[in-house]
């Protein structure tokens, strides 16, 4: 995919996203690399502590088994933002996915911790987050972000050679691995 197209296939993506009223957006920059940009909230239970206590010491509690114990668990909710961006790769010449993630207190999470995050959105297998989601240098904005390695991108592409929305196809092939749902109707449009 050249660049041209790229950016011929994000502006008919933010045209259905605002039909959709989904908040896609193109982000123009001064050296002509638009891309594209959203942000998801999404919220988590998240464990604050485990309290193990016996059953003789609550009170009230009448239990035959003087050895057993009850497990009390802390749970808060936990809001995670995530904002995406879909930028073009001029090496590989296909779309990349790129992301942060922030916690409620506005700290981005690291990579450790958002492998953790988004094994437990989708319950990986052992080494499939792993293996997808790296953190590199966004080419655009040159800090730290997430993102999906791109090298499998064009092999998508090749096997659905027929799809006049290169992009709907490749966020609902990607998207989904870091929590990032895209309405069916856009695959309508």
């Amino acid at each position: 995919m050249l660049q041209s197209e790229f950016v011929k296939h994000c502006l008919k993506f933010v045209e259905i996203s605002q039909e959709l009223n989904d908040n896609w957006e193109i982000v123009s920059t001064p050296n002509c690399e638009d891309y594209l940009r959203t942000t998801k909230l999404f919220r988590r239970k998240e464990t604050i502590c485990e309290q193990e206590e016996l059953h003789d010491e609550i009170p009230g509690l009448e239990h035959n088994d003087p050895s057993s114990a009850v497990v009390s668990t802390m749970l808060k909710d936990e809001v995670y933002m995530i904002e995406y961006h879909v930028v073009y790769s001029f090496s590989y010449q296909v779309p990349v996915l790129y992301l942060n993630i922030q916690d409620s207190r506005g700290k981005i999470l690291n990579l450790h911790s958002a492998w953790k995050l988004l094994e437990a959105f989708k319950g990986f297998g052992s080494k499939g987050i792993y293996q997808a989601v790296t953190q590199t240098e966004h080419p655009i904005l040159y800090r730290p972000y997430l993102c999906i390695h791109p090298c499998k991108t064009q092999d998508i592409f090749d096997s659905l050679p027929s799809t006049k929305q290169p992009i709907v196809t490749f966020l609902s092939t990607y998207g989904p691995l870091v929590k990032l749902d895209i309405d069916p109707r856009y695959g309508l449009k």
